[in-house]
């Protein structure tokens, strides 16, 4: 069995704190006689945690690069490793440091600094189902069958994740968090997010900047957002006005809440009894954990770094047990993606899967840049593909992709299921001036984006999909 260890890293950058984590993954390509080959991540140990430090701001809207990349810098050399150990992990900026004015240009400049294969990631689905990860509620929903929902809490939003057999079903995010409102030493309120405005007003109640702040008023107020919340989570209510963007709430009833995040990590101490003990950090979290904890939610098992594990341990993927590499330009970074139903009919029908193919590429074509590849096809909807079906498959993708990317010299595919080898194989015979990326057991269902990495045991490469979704 085929074994490599590769180095990953996690960085997050939240709306008041920054942290790092390093971690080793063990890749091993798992092969006999009685299998197809398969490549899977069987071991995952973090083997360095940074501190936490207060993430560096100029001022309220412009994270402070200088400072955050020698904070990087630092801790790659007490970590002990060089840029050009790192093959996978990501960074992300979270919660509403994300809406930052300069987080775009942000992102990819530590990308670009931060290692050789690092993701570049942002938007707050991804945030909950990385914290769903790093948090354990994914693990749990695969071992007790249940639906766990994840609420990672942090400054200025609260990631949601429904988990189910070992799979994020849902995400959204609501504006709650422990810096939406701020307080200085003598009790003083400095700061009140406009994102509460309508929120206070629905539930009669007015906090404005530069009053001294009344622990009653606050407590209600913190009480409200918790309770908000978890009804919201559980399906209670239908819709909130702290919702970050429009969501349209299942019906999915979770049967464990867990709360994950920085005031996920403040749940078990003691209730603050005054205003000072509230500002403790210049803000109102450790009250709005008391009053998460008092309506029986339970503290997940990794709380403040949950979202910084997932990045840096959960977020790499390996390929599947078929691959087909036609091309010599791995690694490849930020491709985005286009999901196109092979059969949303009863059986397979070419004519309607090529009116599929053709809207997809000829909308890509018109939103994405001149990059090449332009796009990877996920083909969602697969069904059990006979050796006709495979060639006519092959022959619309590889159509439409050329008559829509005119320019393009390379054609990356993936698939659910194990049968990347034989499609890449069919698509190379369709046209051979084309280089072909075939790639199976990719699960898509979360990303815009998708990194392929270099071979990291046998014929597999890694795999992160993400999404670059930036709010504005």
């Amino acid at each position: 069995m085929l074994q490599k260890w590769i180095t990953s890293i996690g960085l997050d950058i939240g709306t008041s704190t920054t942290k790092l984590i390093v971690s080793k993954l063990l890749i091993a390509n798992q092969q006999n006689q009685f299998t197809l080959p398969g490549c899977q991540i069987i071991d995952r140990r973090v083997t360095y945690a940074s501190s936490i430090y207060t993430t560096p701001m100029l001022n309220d809207v412009e994270i402070d690069v200088q400072r955050l990349t020698v904070l990087l810098e630092q801790e790659y050399k007490n970590a002990g490793i060089s840029l050009d150990q790192v093959e996978a992990g990501a960074v992300i900026i979270t919660g509403e440091t994300a809406r930052k004015q300069n987080a775009e240009s942000i992102i990819h400049y530590l990308a670009e600094h931060a290692g050789d294969f690092v993701v570049a990631t942002a938007g707050a689905d991804l945030e909950g189902i990385l914290a769903a990860k790093g948090s354990g509620a994914i693990e749990r929903s695969a071992e007790t069958n249940a639906v766990i929902a994840n609420i990672d809490v942090g400054g200025g939003t609260a990631n949601i994740a429904l988990c189910q057999n070992g799979k994020v079903i849902e995400t959204f995010t609501l504006h709650v968090g422990g810096r939406l409102i701020r307080l200085n030493s003598d009790g003083f309120v400095t700061y009140v997010s406009p994102y509460l405005t309508e929120f206070l007003k629905n539930n009669s109640l007015i906090l404005r900047e530069g009053e001294k702040a009344a622990f009653e008023k606050l407590s209600s107020i913190c009480q409200l957002l918790a309770e908000e919340t978890v009804n919201y989570v559980k399906a209670l209510n239908q819709n909130s006005s702290l919702l970050v963007s429009p969501h349209t709430r299942s019906s999915i009833h979770p049967e464990t809440i867990m709360v994950s995040g920085g005031v996920g990590a403040m749940m078990e101490k003691q209730k603050p009894k005054t205003v000072k003990e509230v500002a403790i950090h210049g803000d109102v979290g450790p009250l709005l954990a008391y009053h998460f904890q008092s309506i029986e939610v339970s503290q997940a098992a990794e709380t403040t770094r949950a979202t910084v594990i997932g990045a840096g341990m959960q977020n790499t993927e390996v390929s599947g047990s078929t691959v087909y590499i036609g091309s010599k330009r791995l690694p490849l970074k930020n491709i985005p993606i286009i999901e196109i139903p092979v059969q949303q009919e009863e059986k397979w029908n070419p004519q309607l899967f090529q009116e599929r193919a053709r809207a997809a590429c000829m909308q890509a074509s018109t939103i994405f840049s001149a990059e090449d590849p332009p796009v990877a096809i996920a083909l969602s909807h697969f069904p059990y593909c006979s050796y006709k079906m495979l060639q006519e498959l092959a022959k619309i993708i590889s159509d439409e992709f050329i008559a829509c990317f005119k320019g393009a010299e390379c054609l990356v595919v993936l698939c659910e299921q194990d049968i990347a080898k034989a499609l890449g194989q069919a698509l190379a015979k369709q046209r051979k001036e084309l280089e072909i990326i075939c790639l199976d057991q990719i699960d898509f269902t979360h990303g815009d984006y998708i990194d392929l990495g270099l071979p990291v045991a046998g014929e597999a490469i890694s795999v992160s999909v993400k999404t670059l979704a930036f709010s504005s």
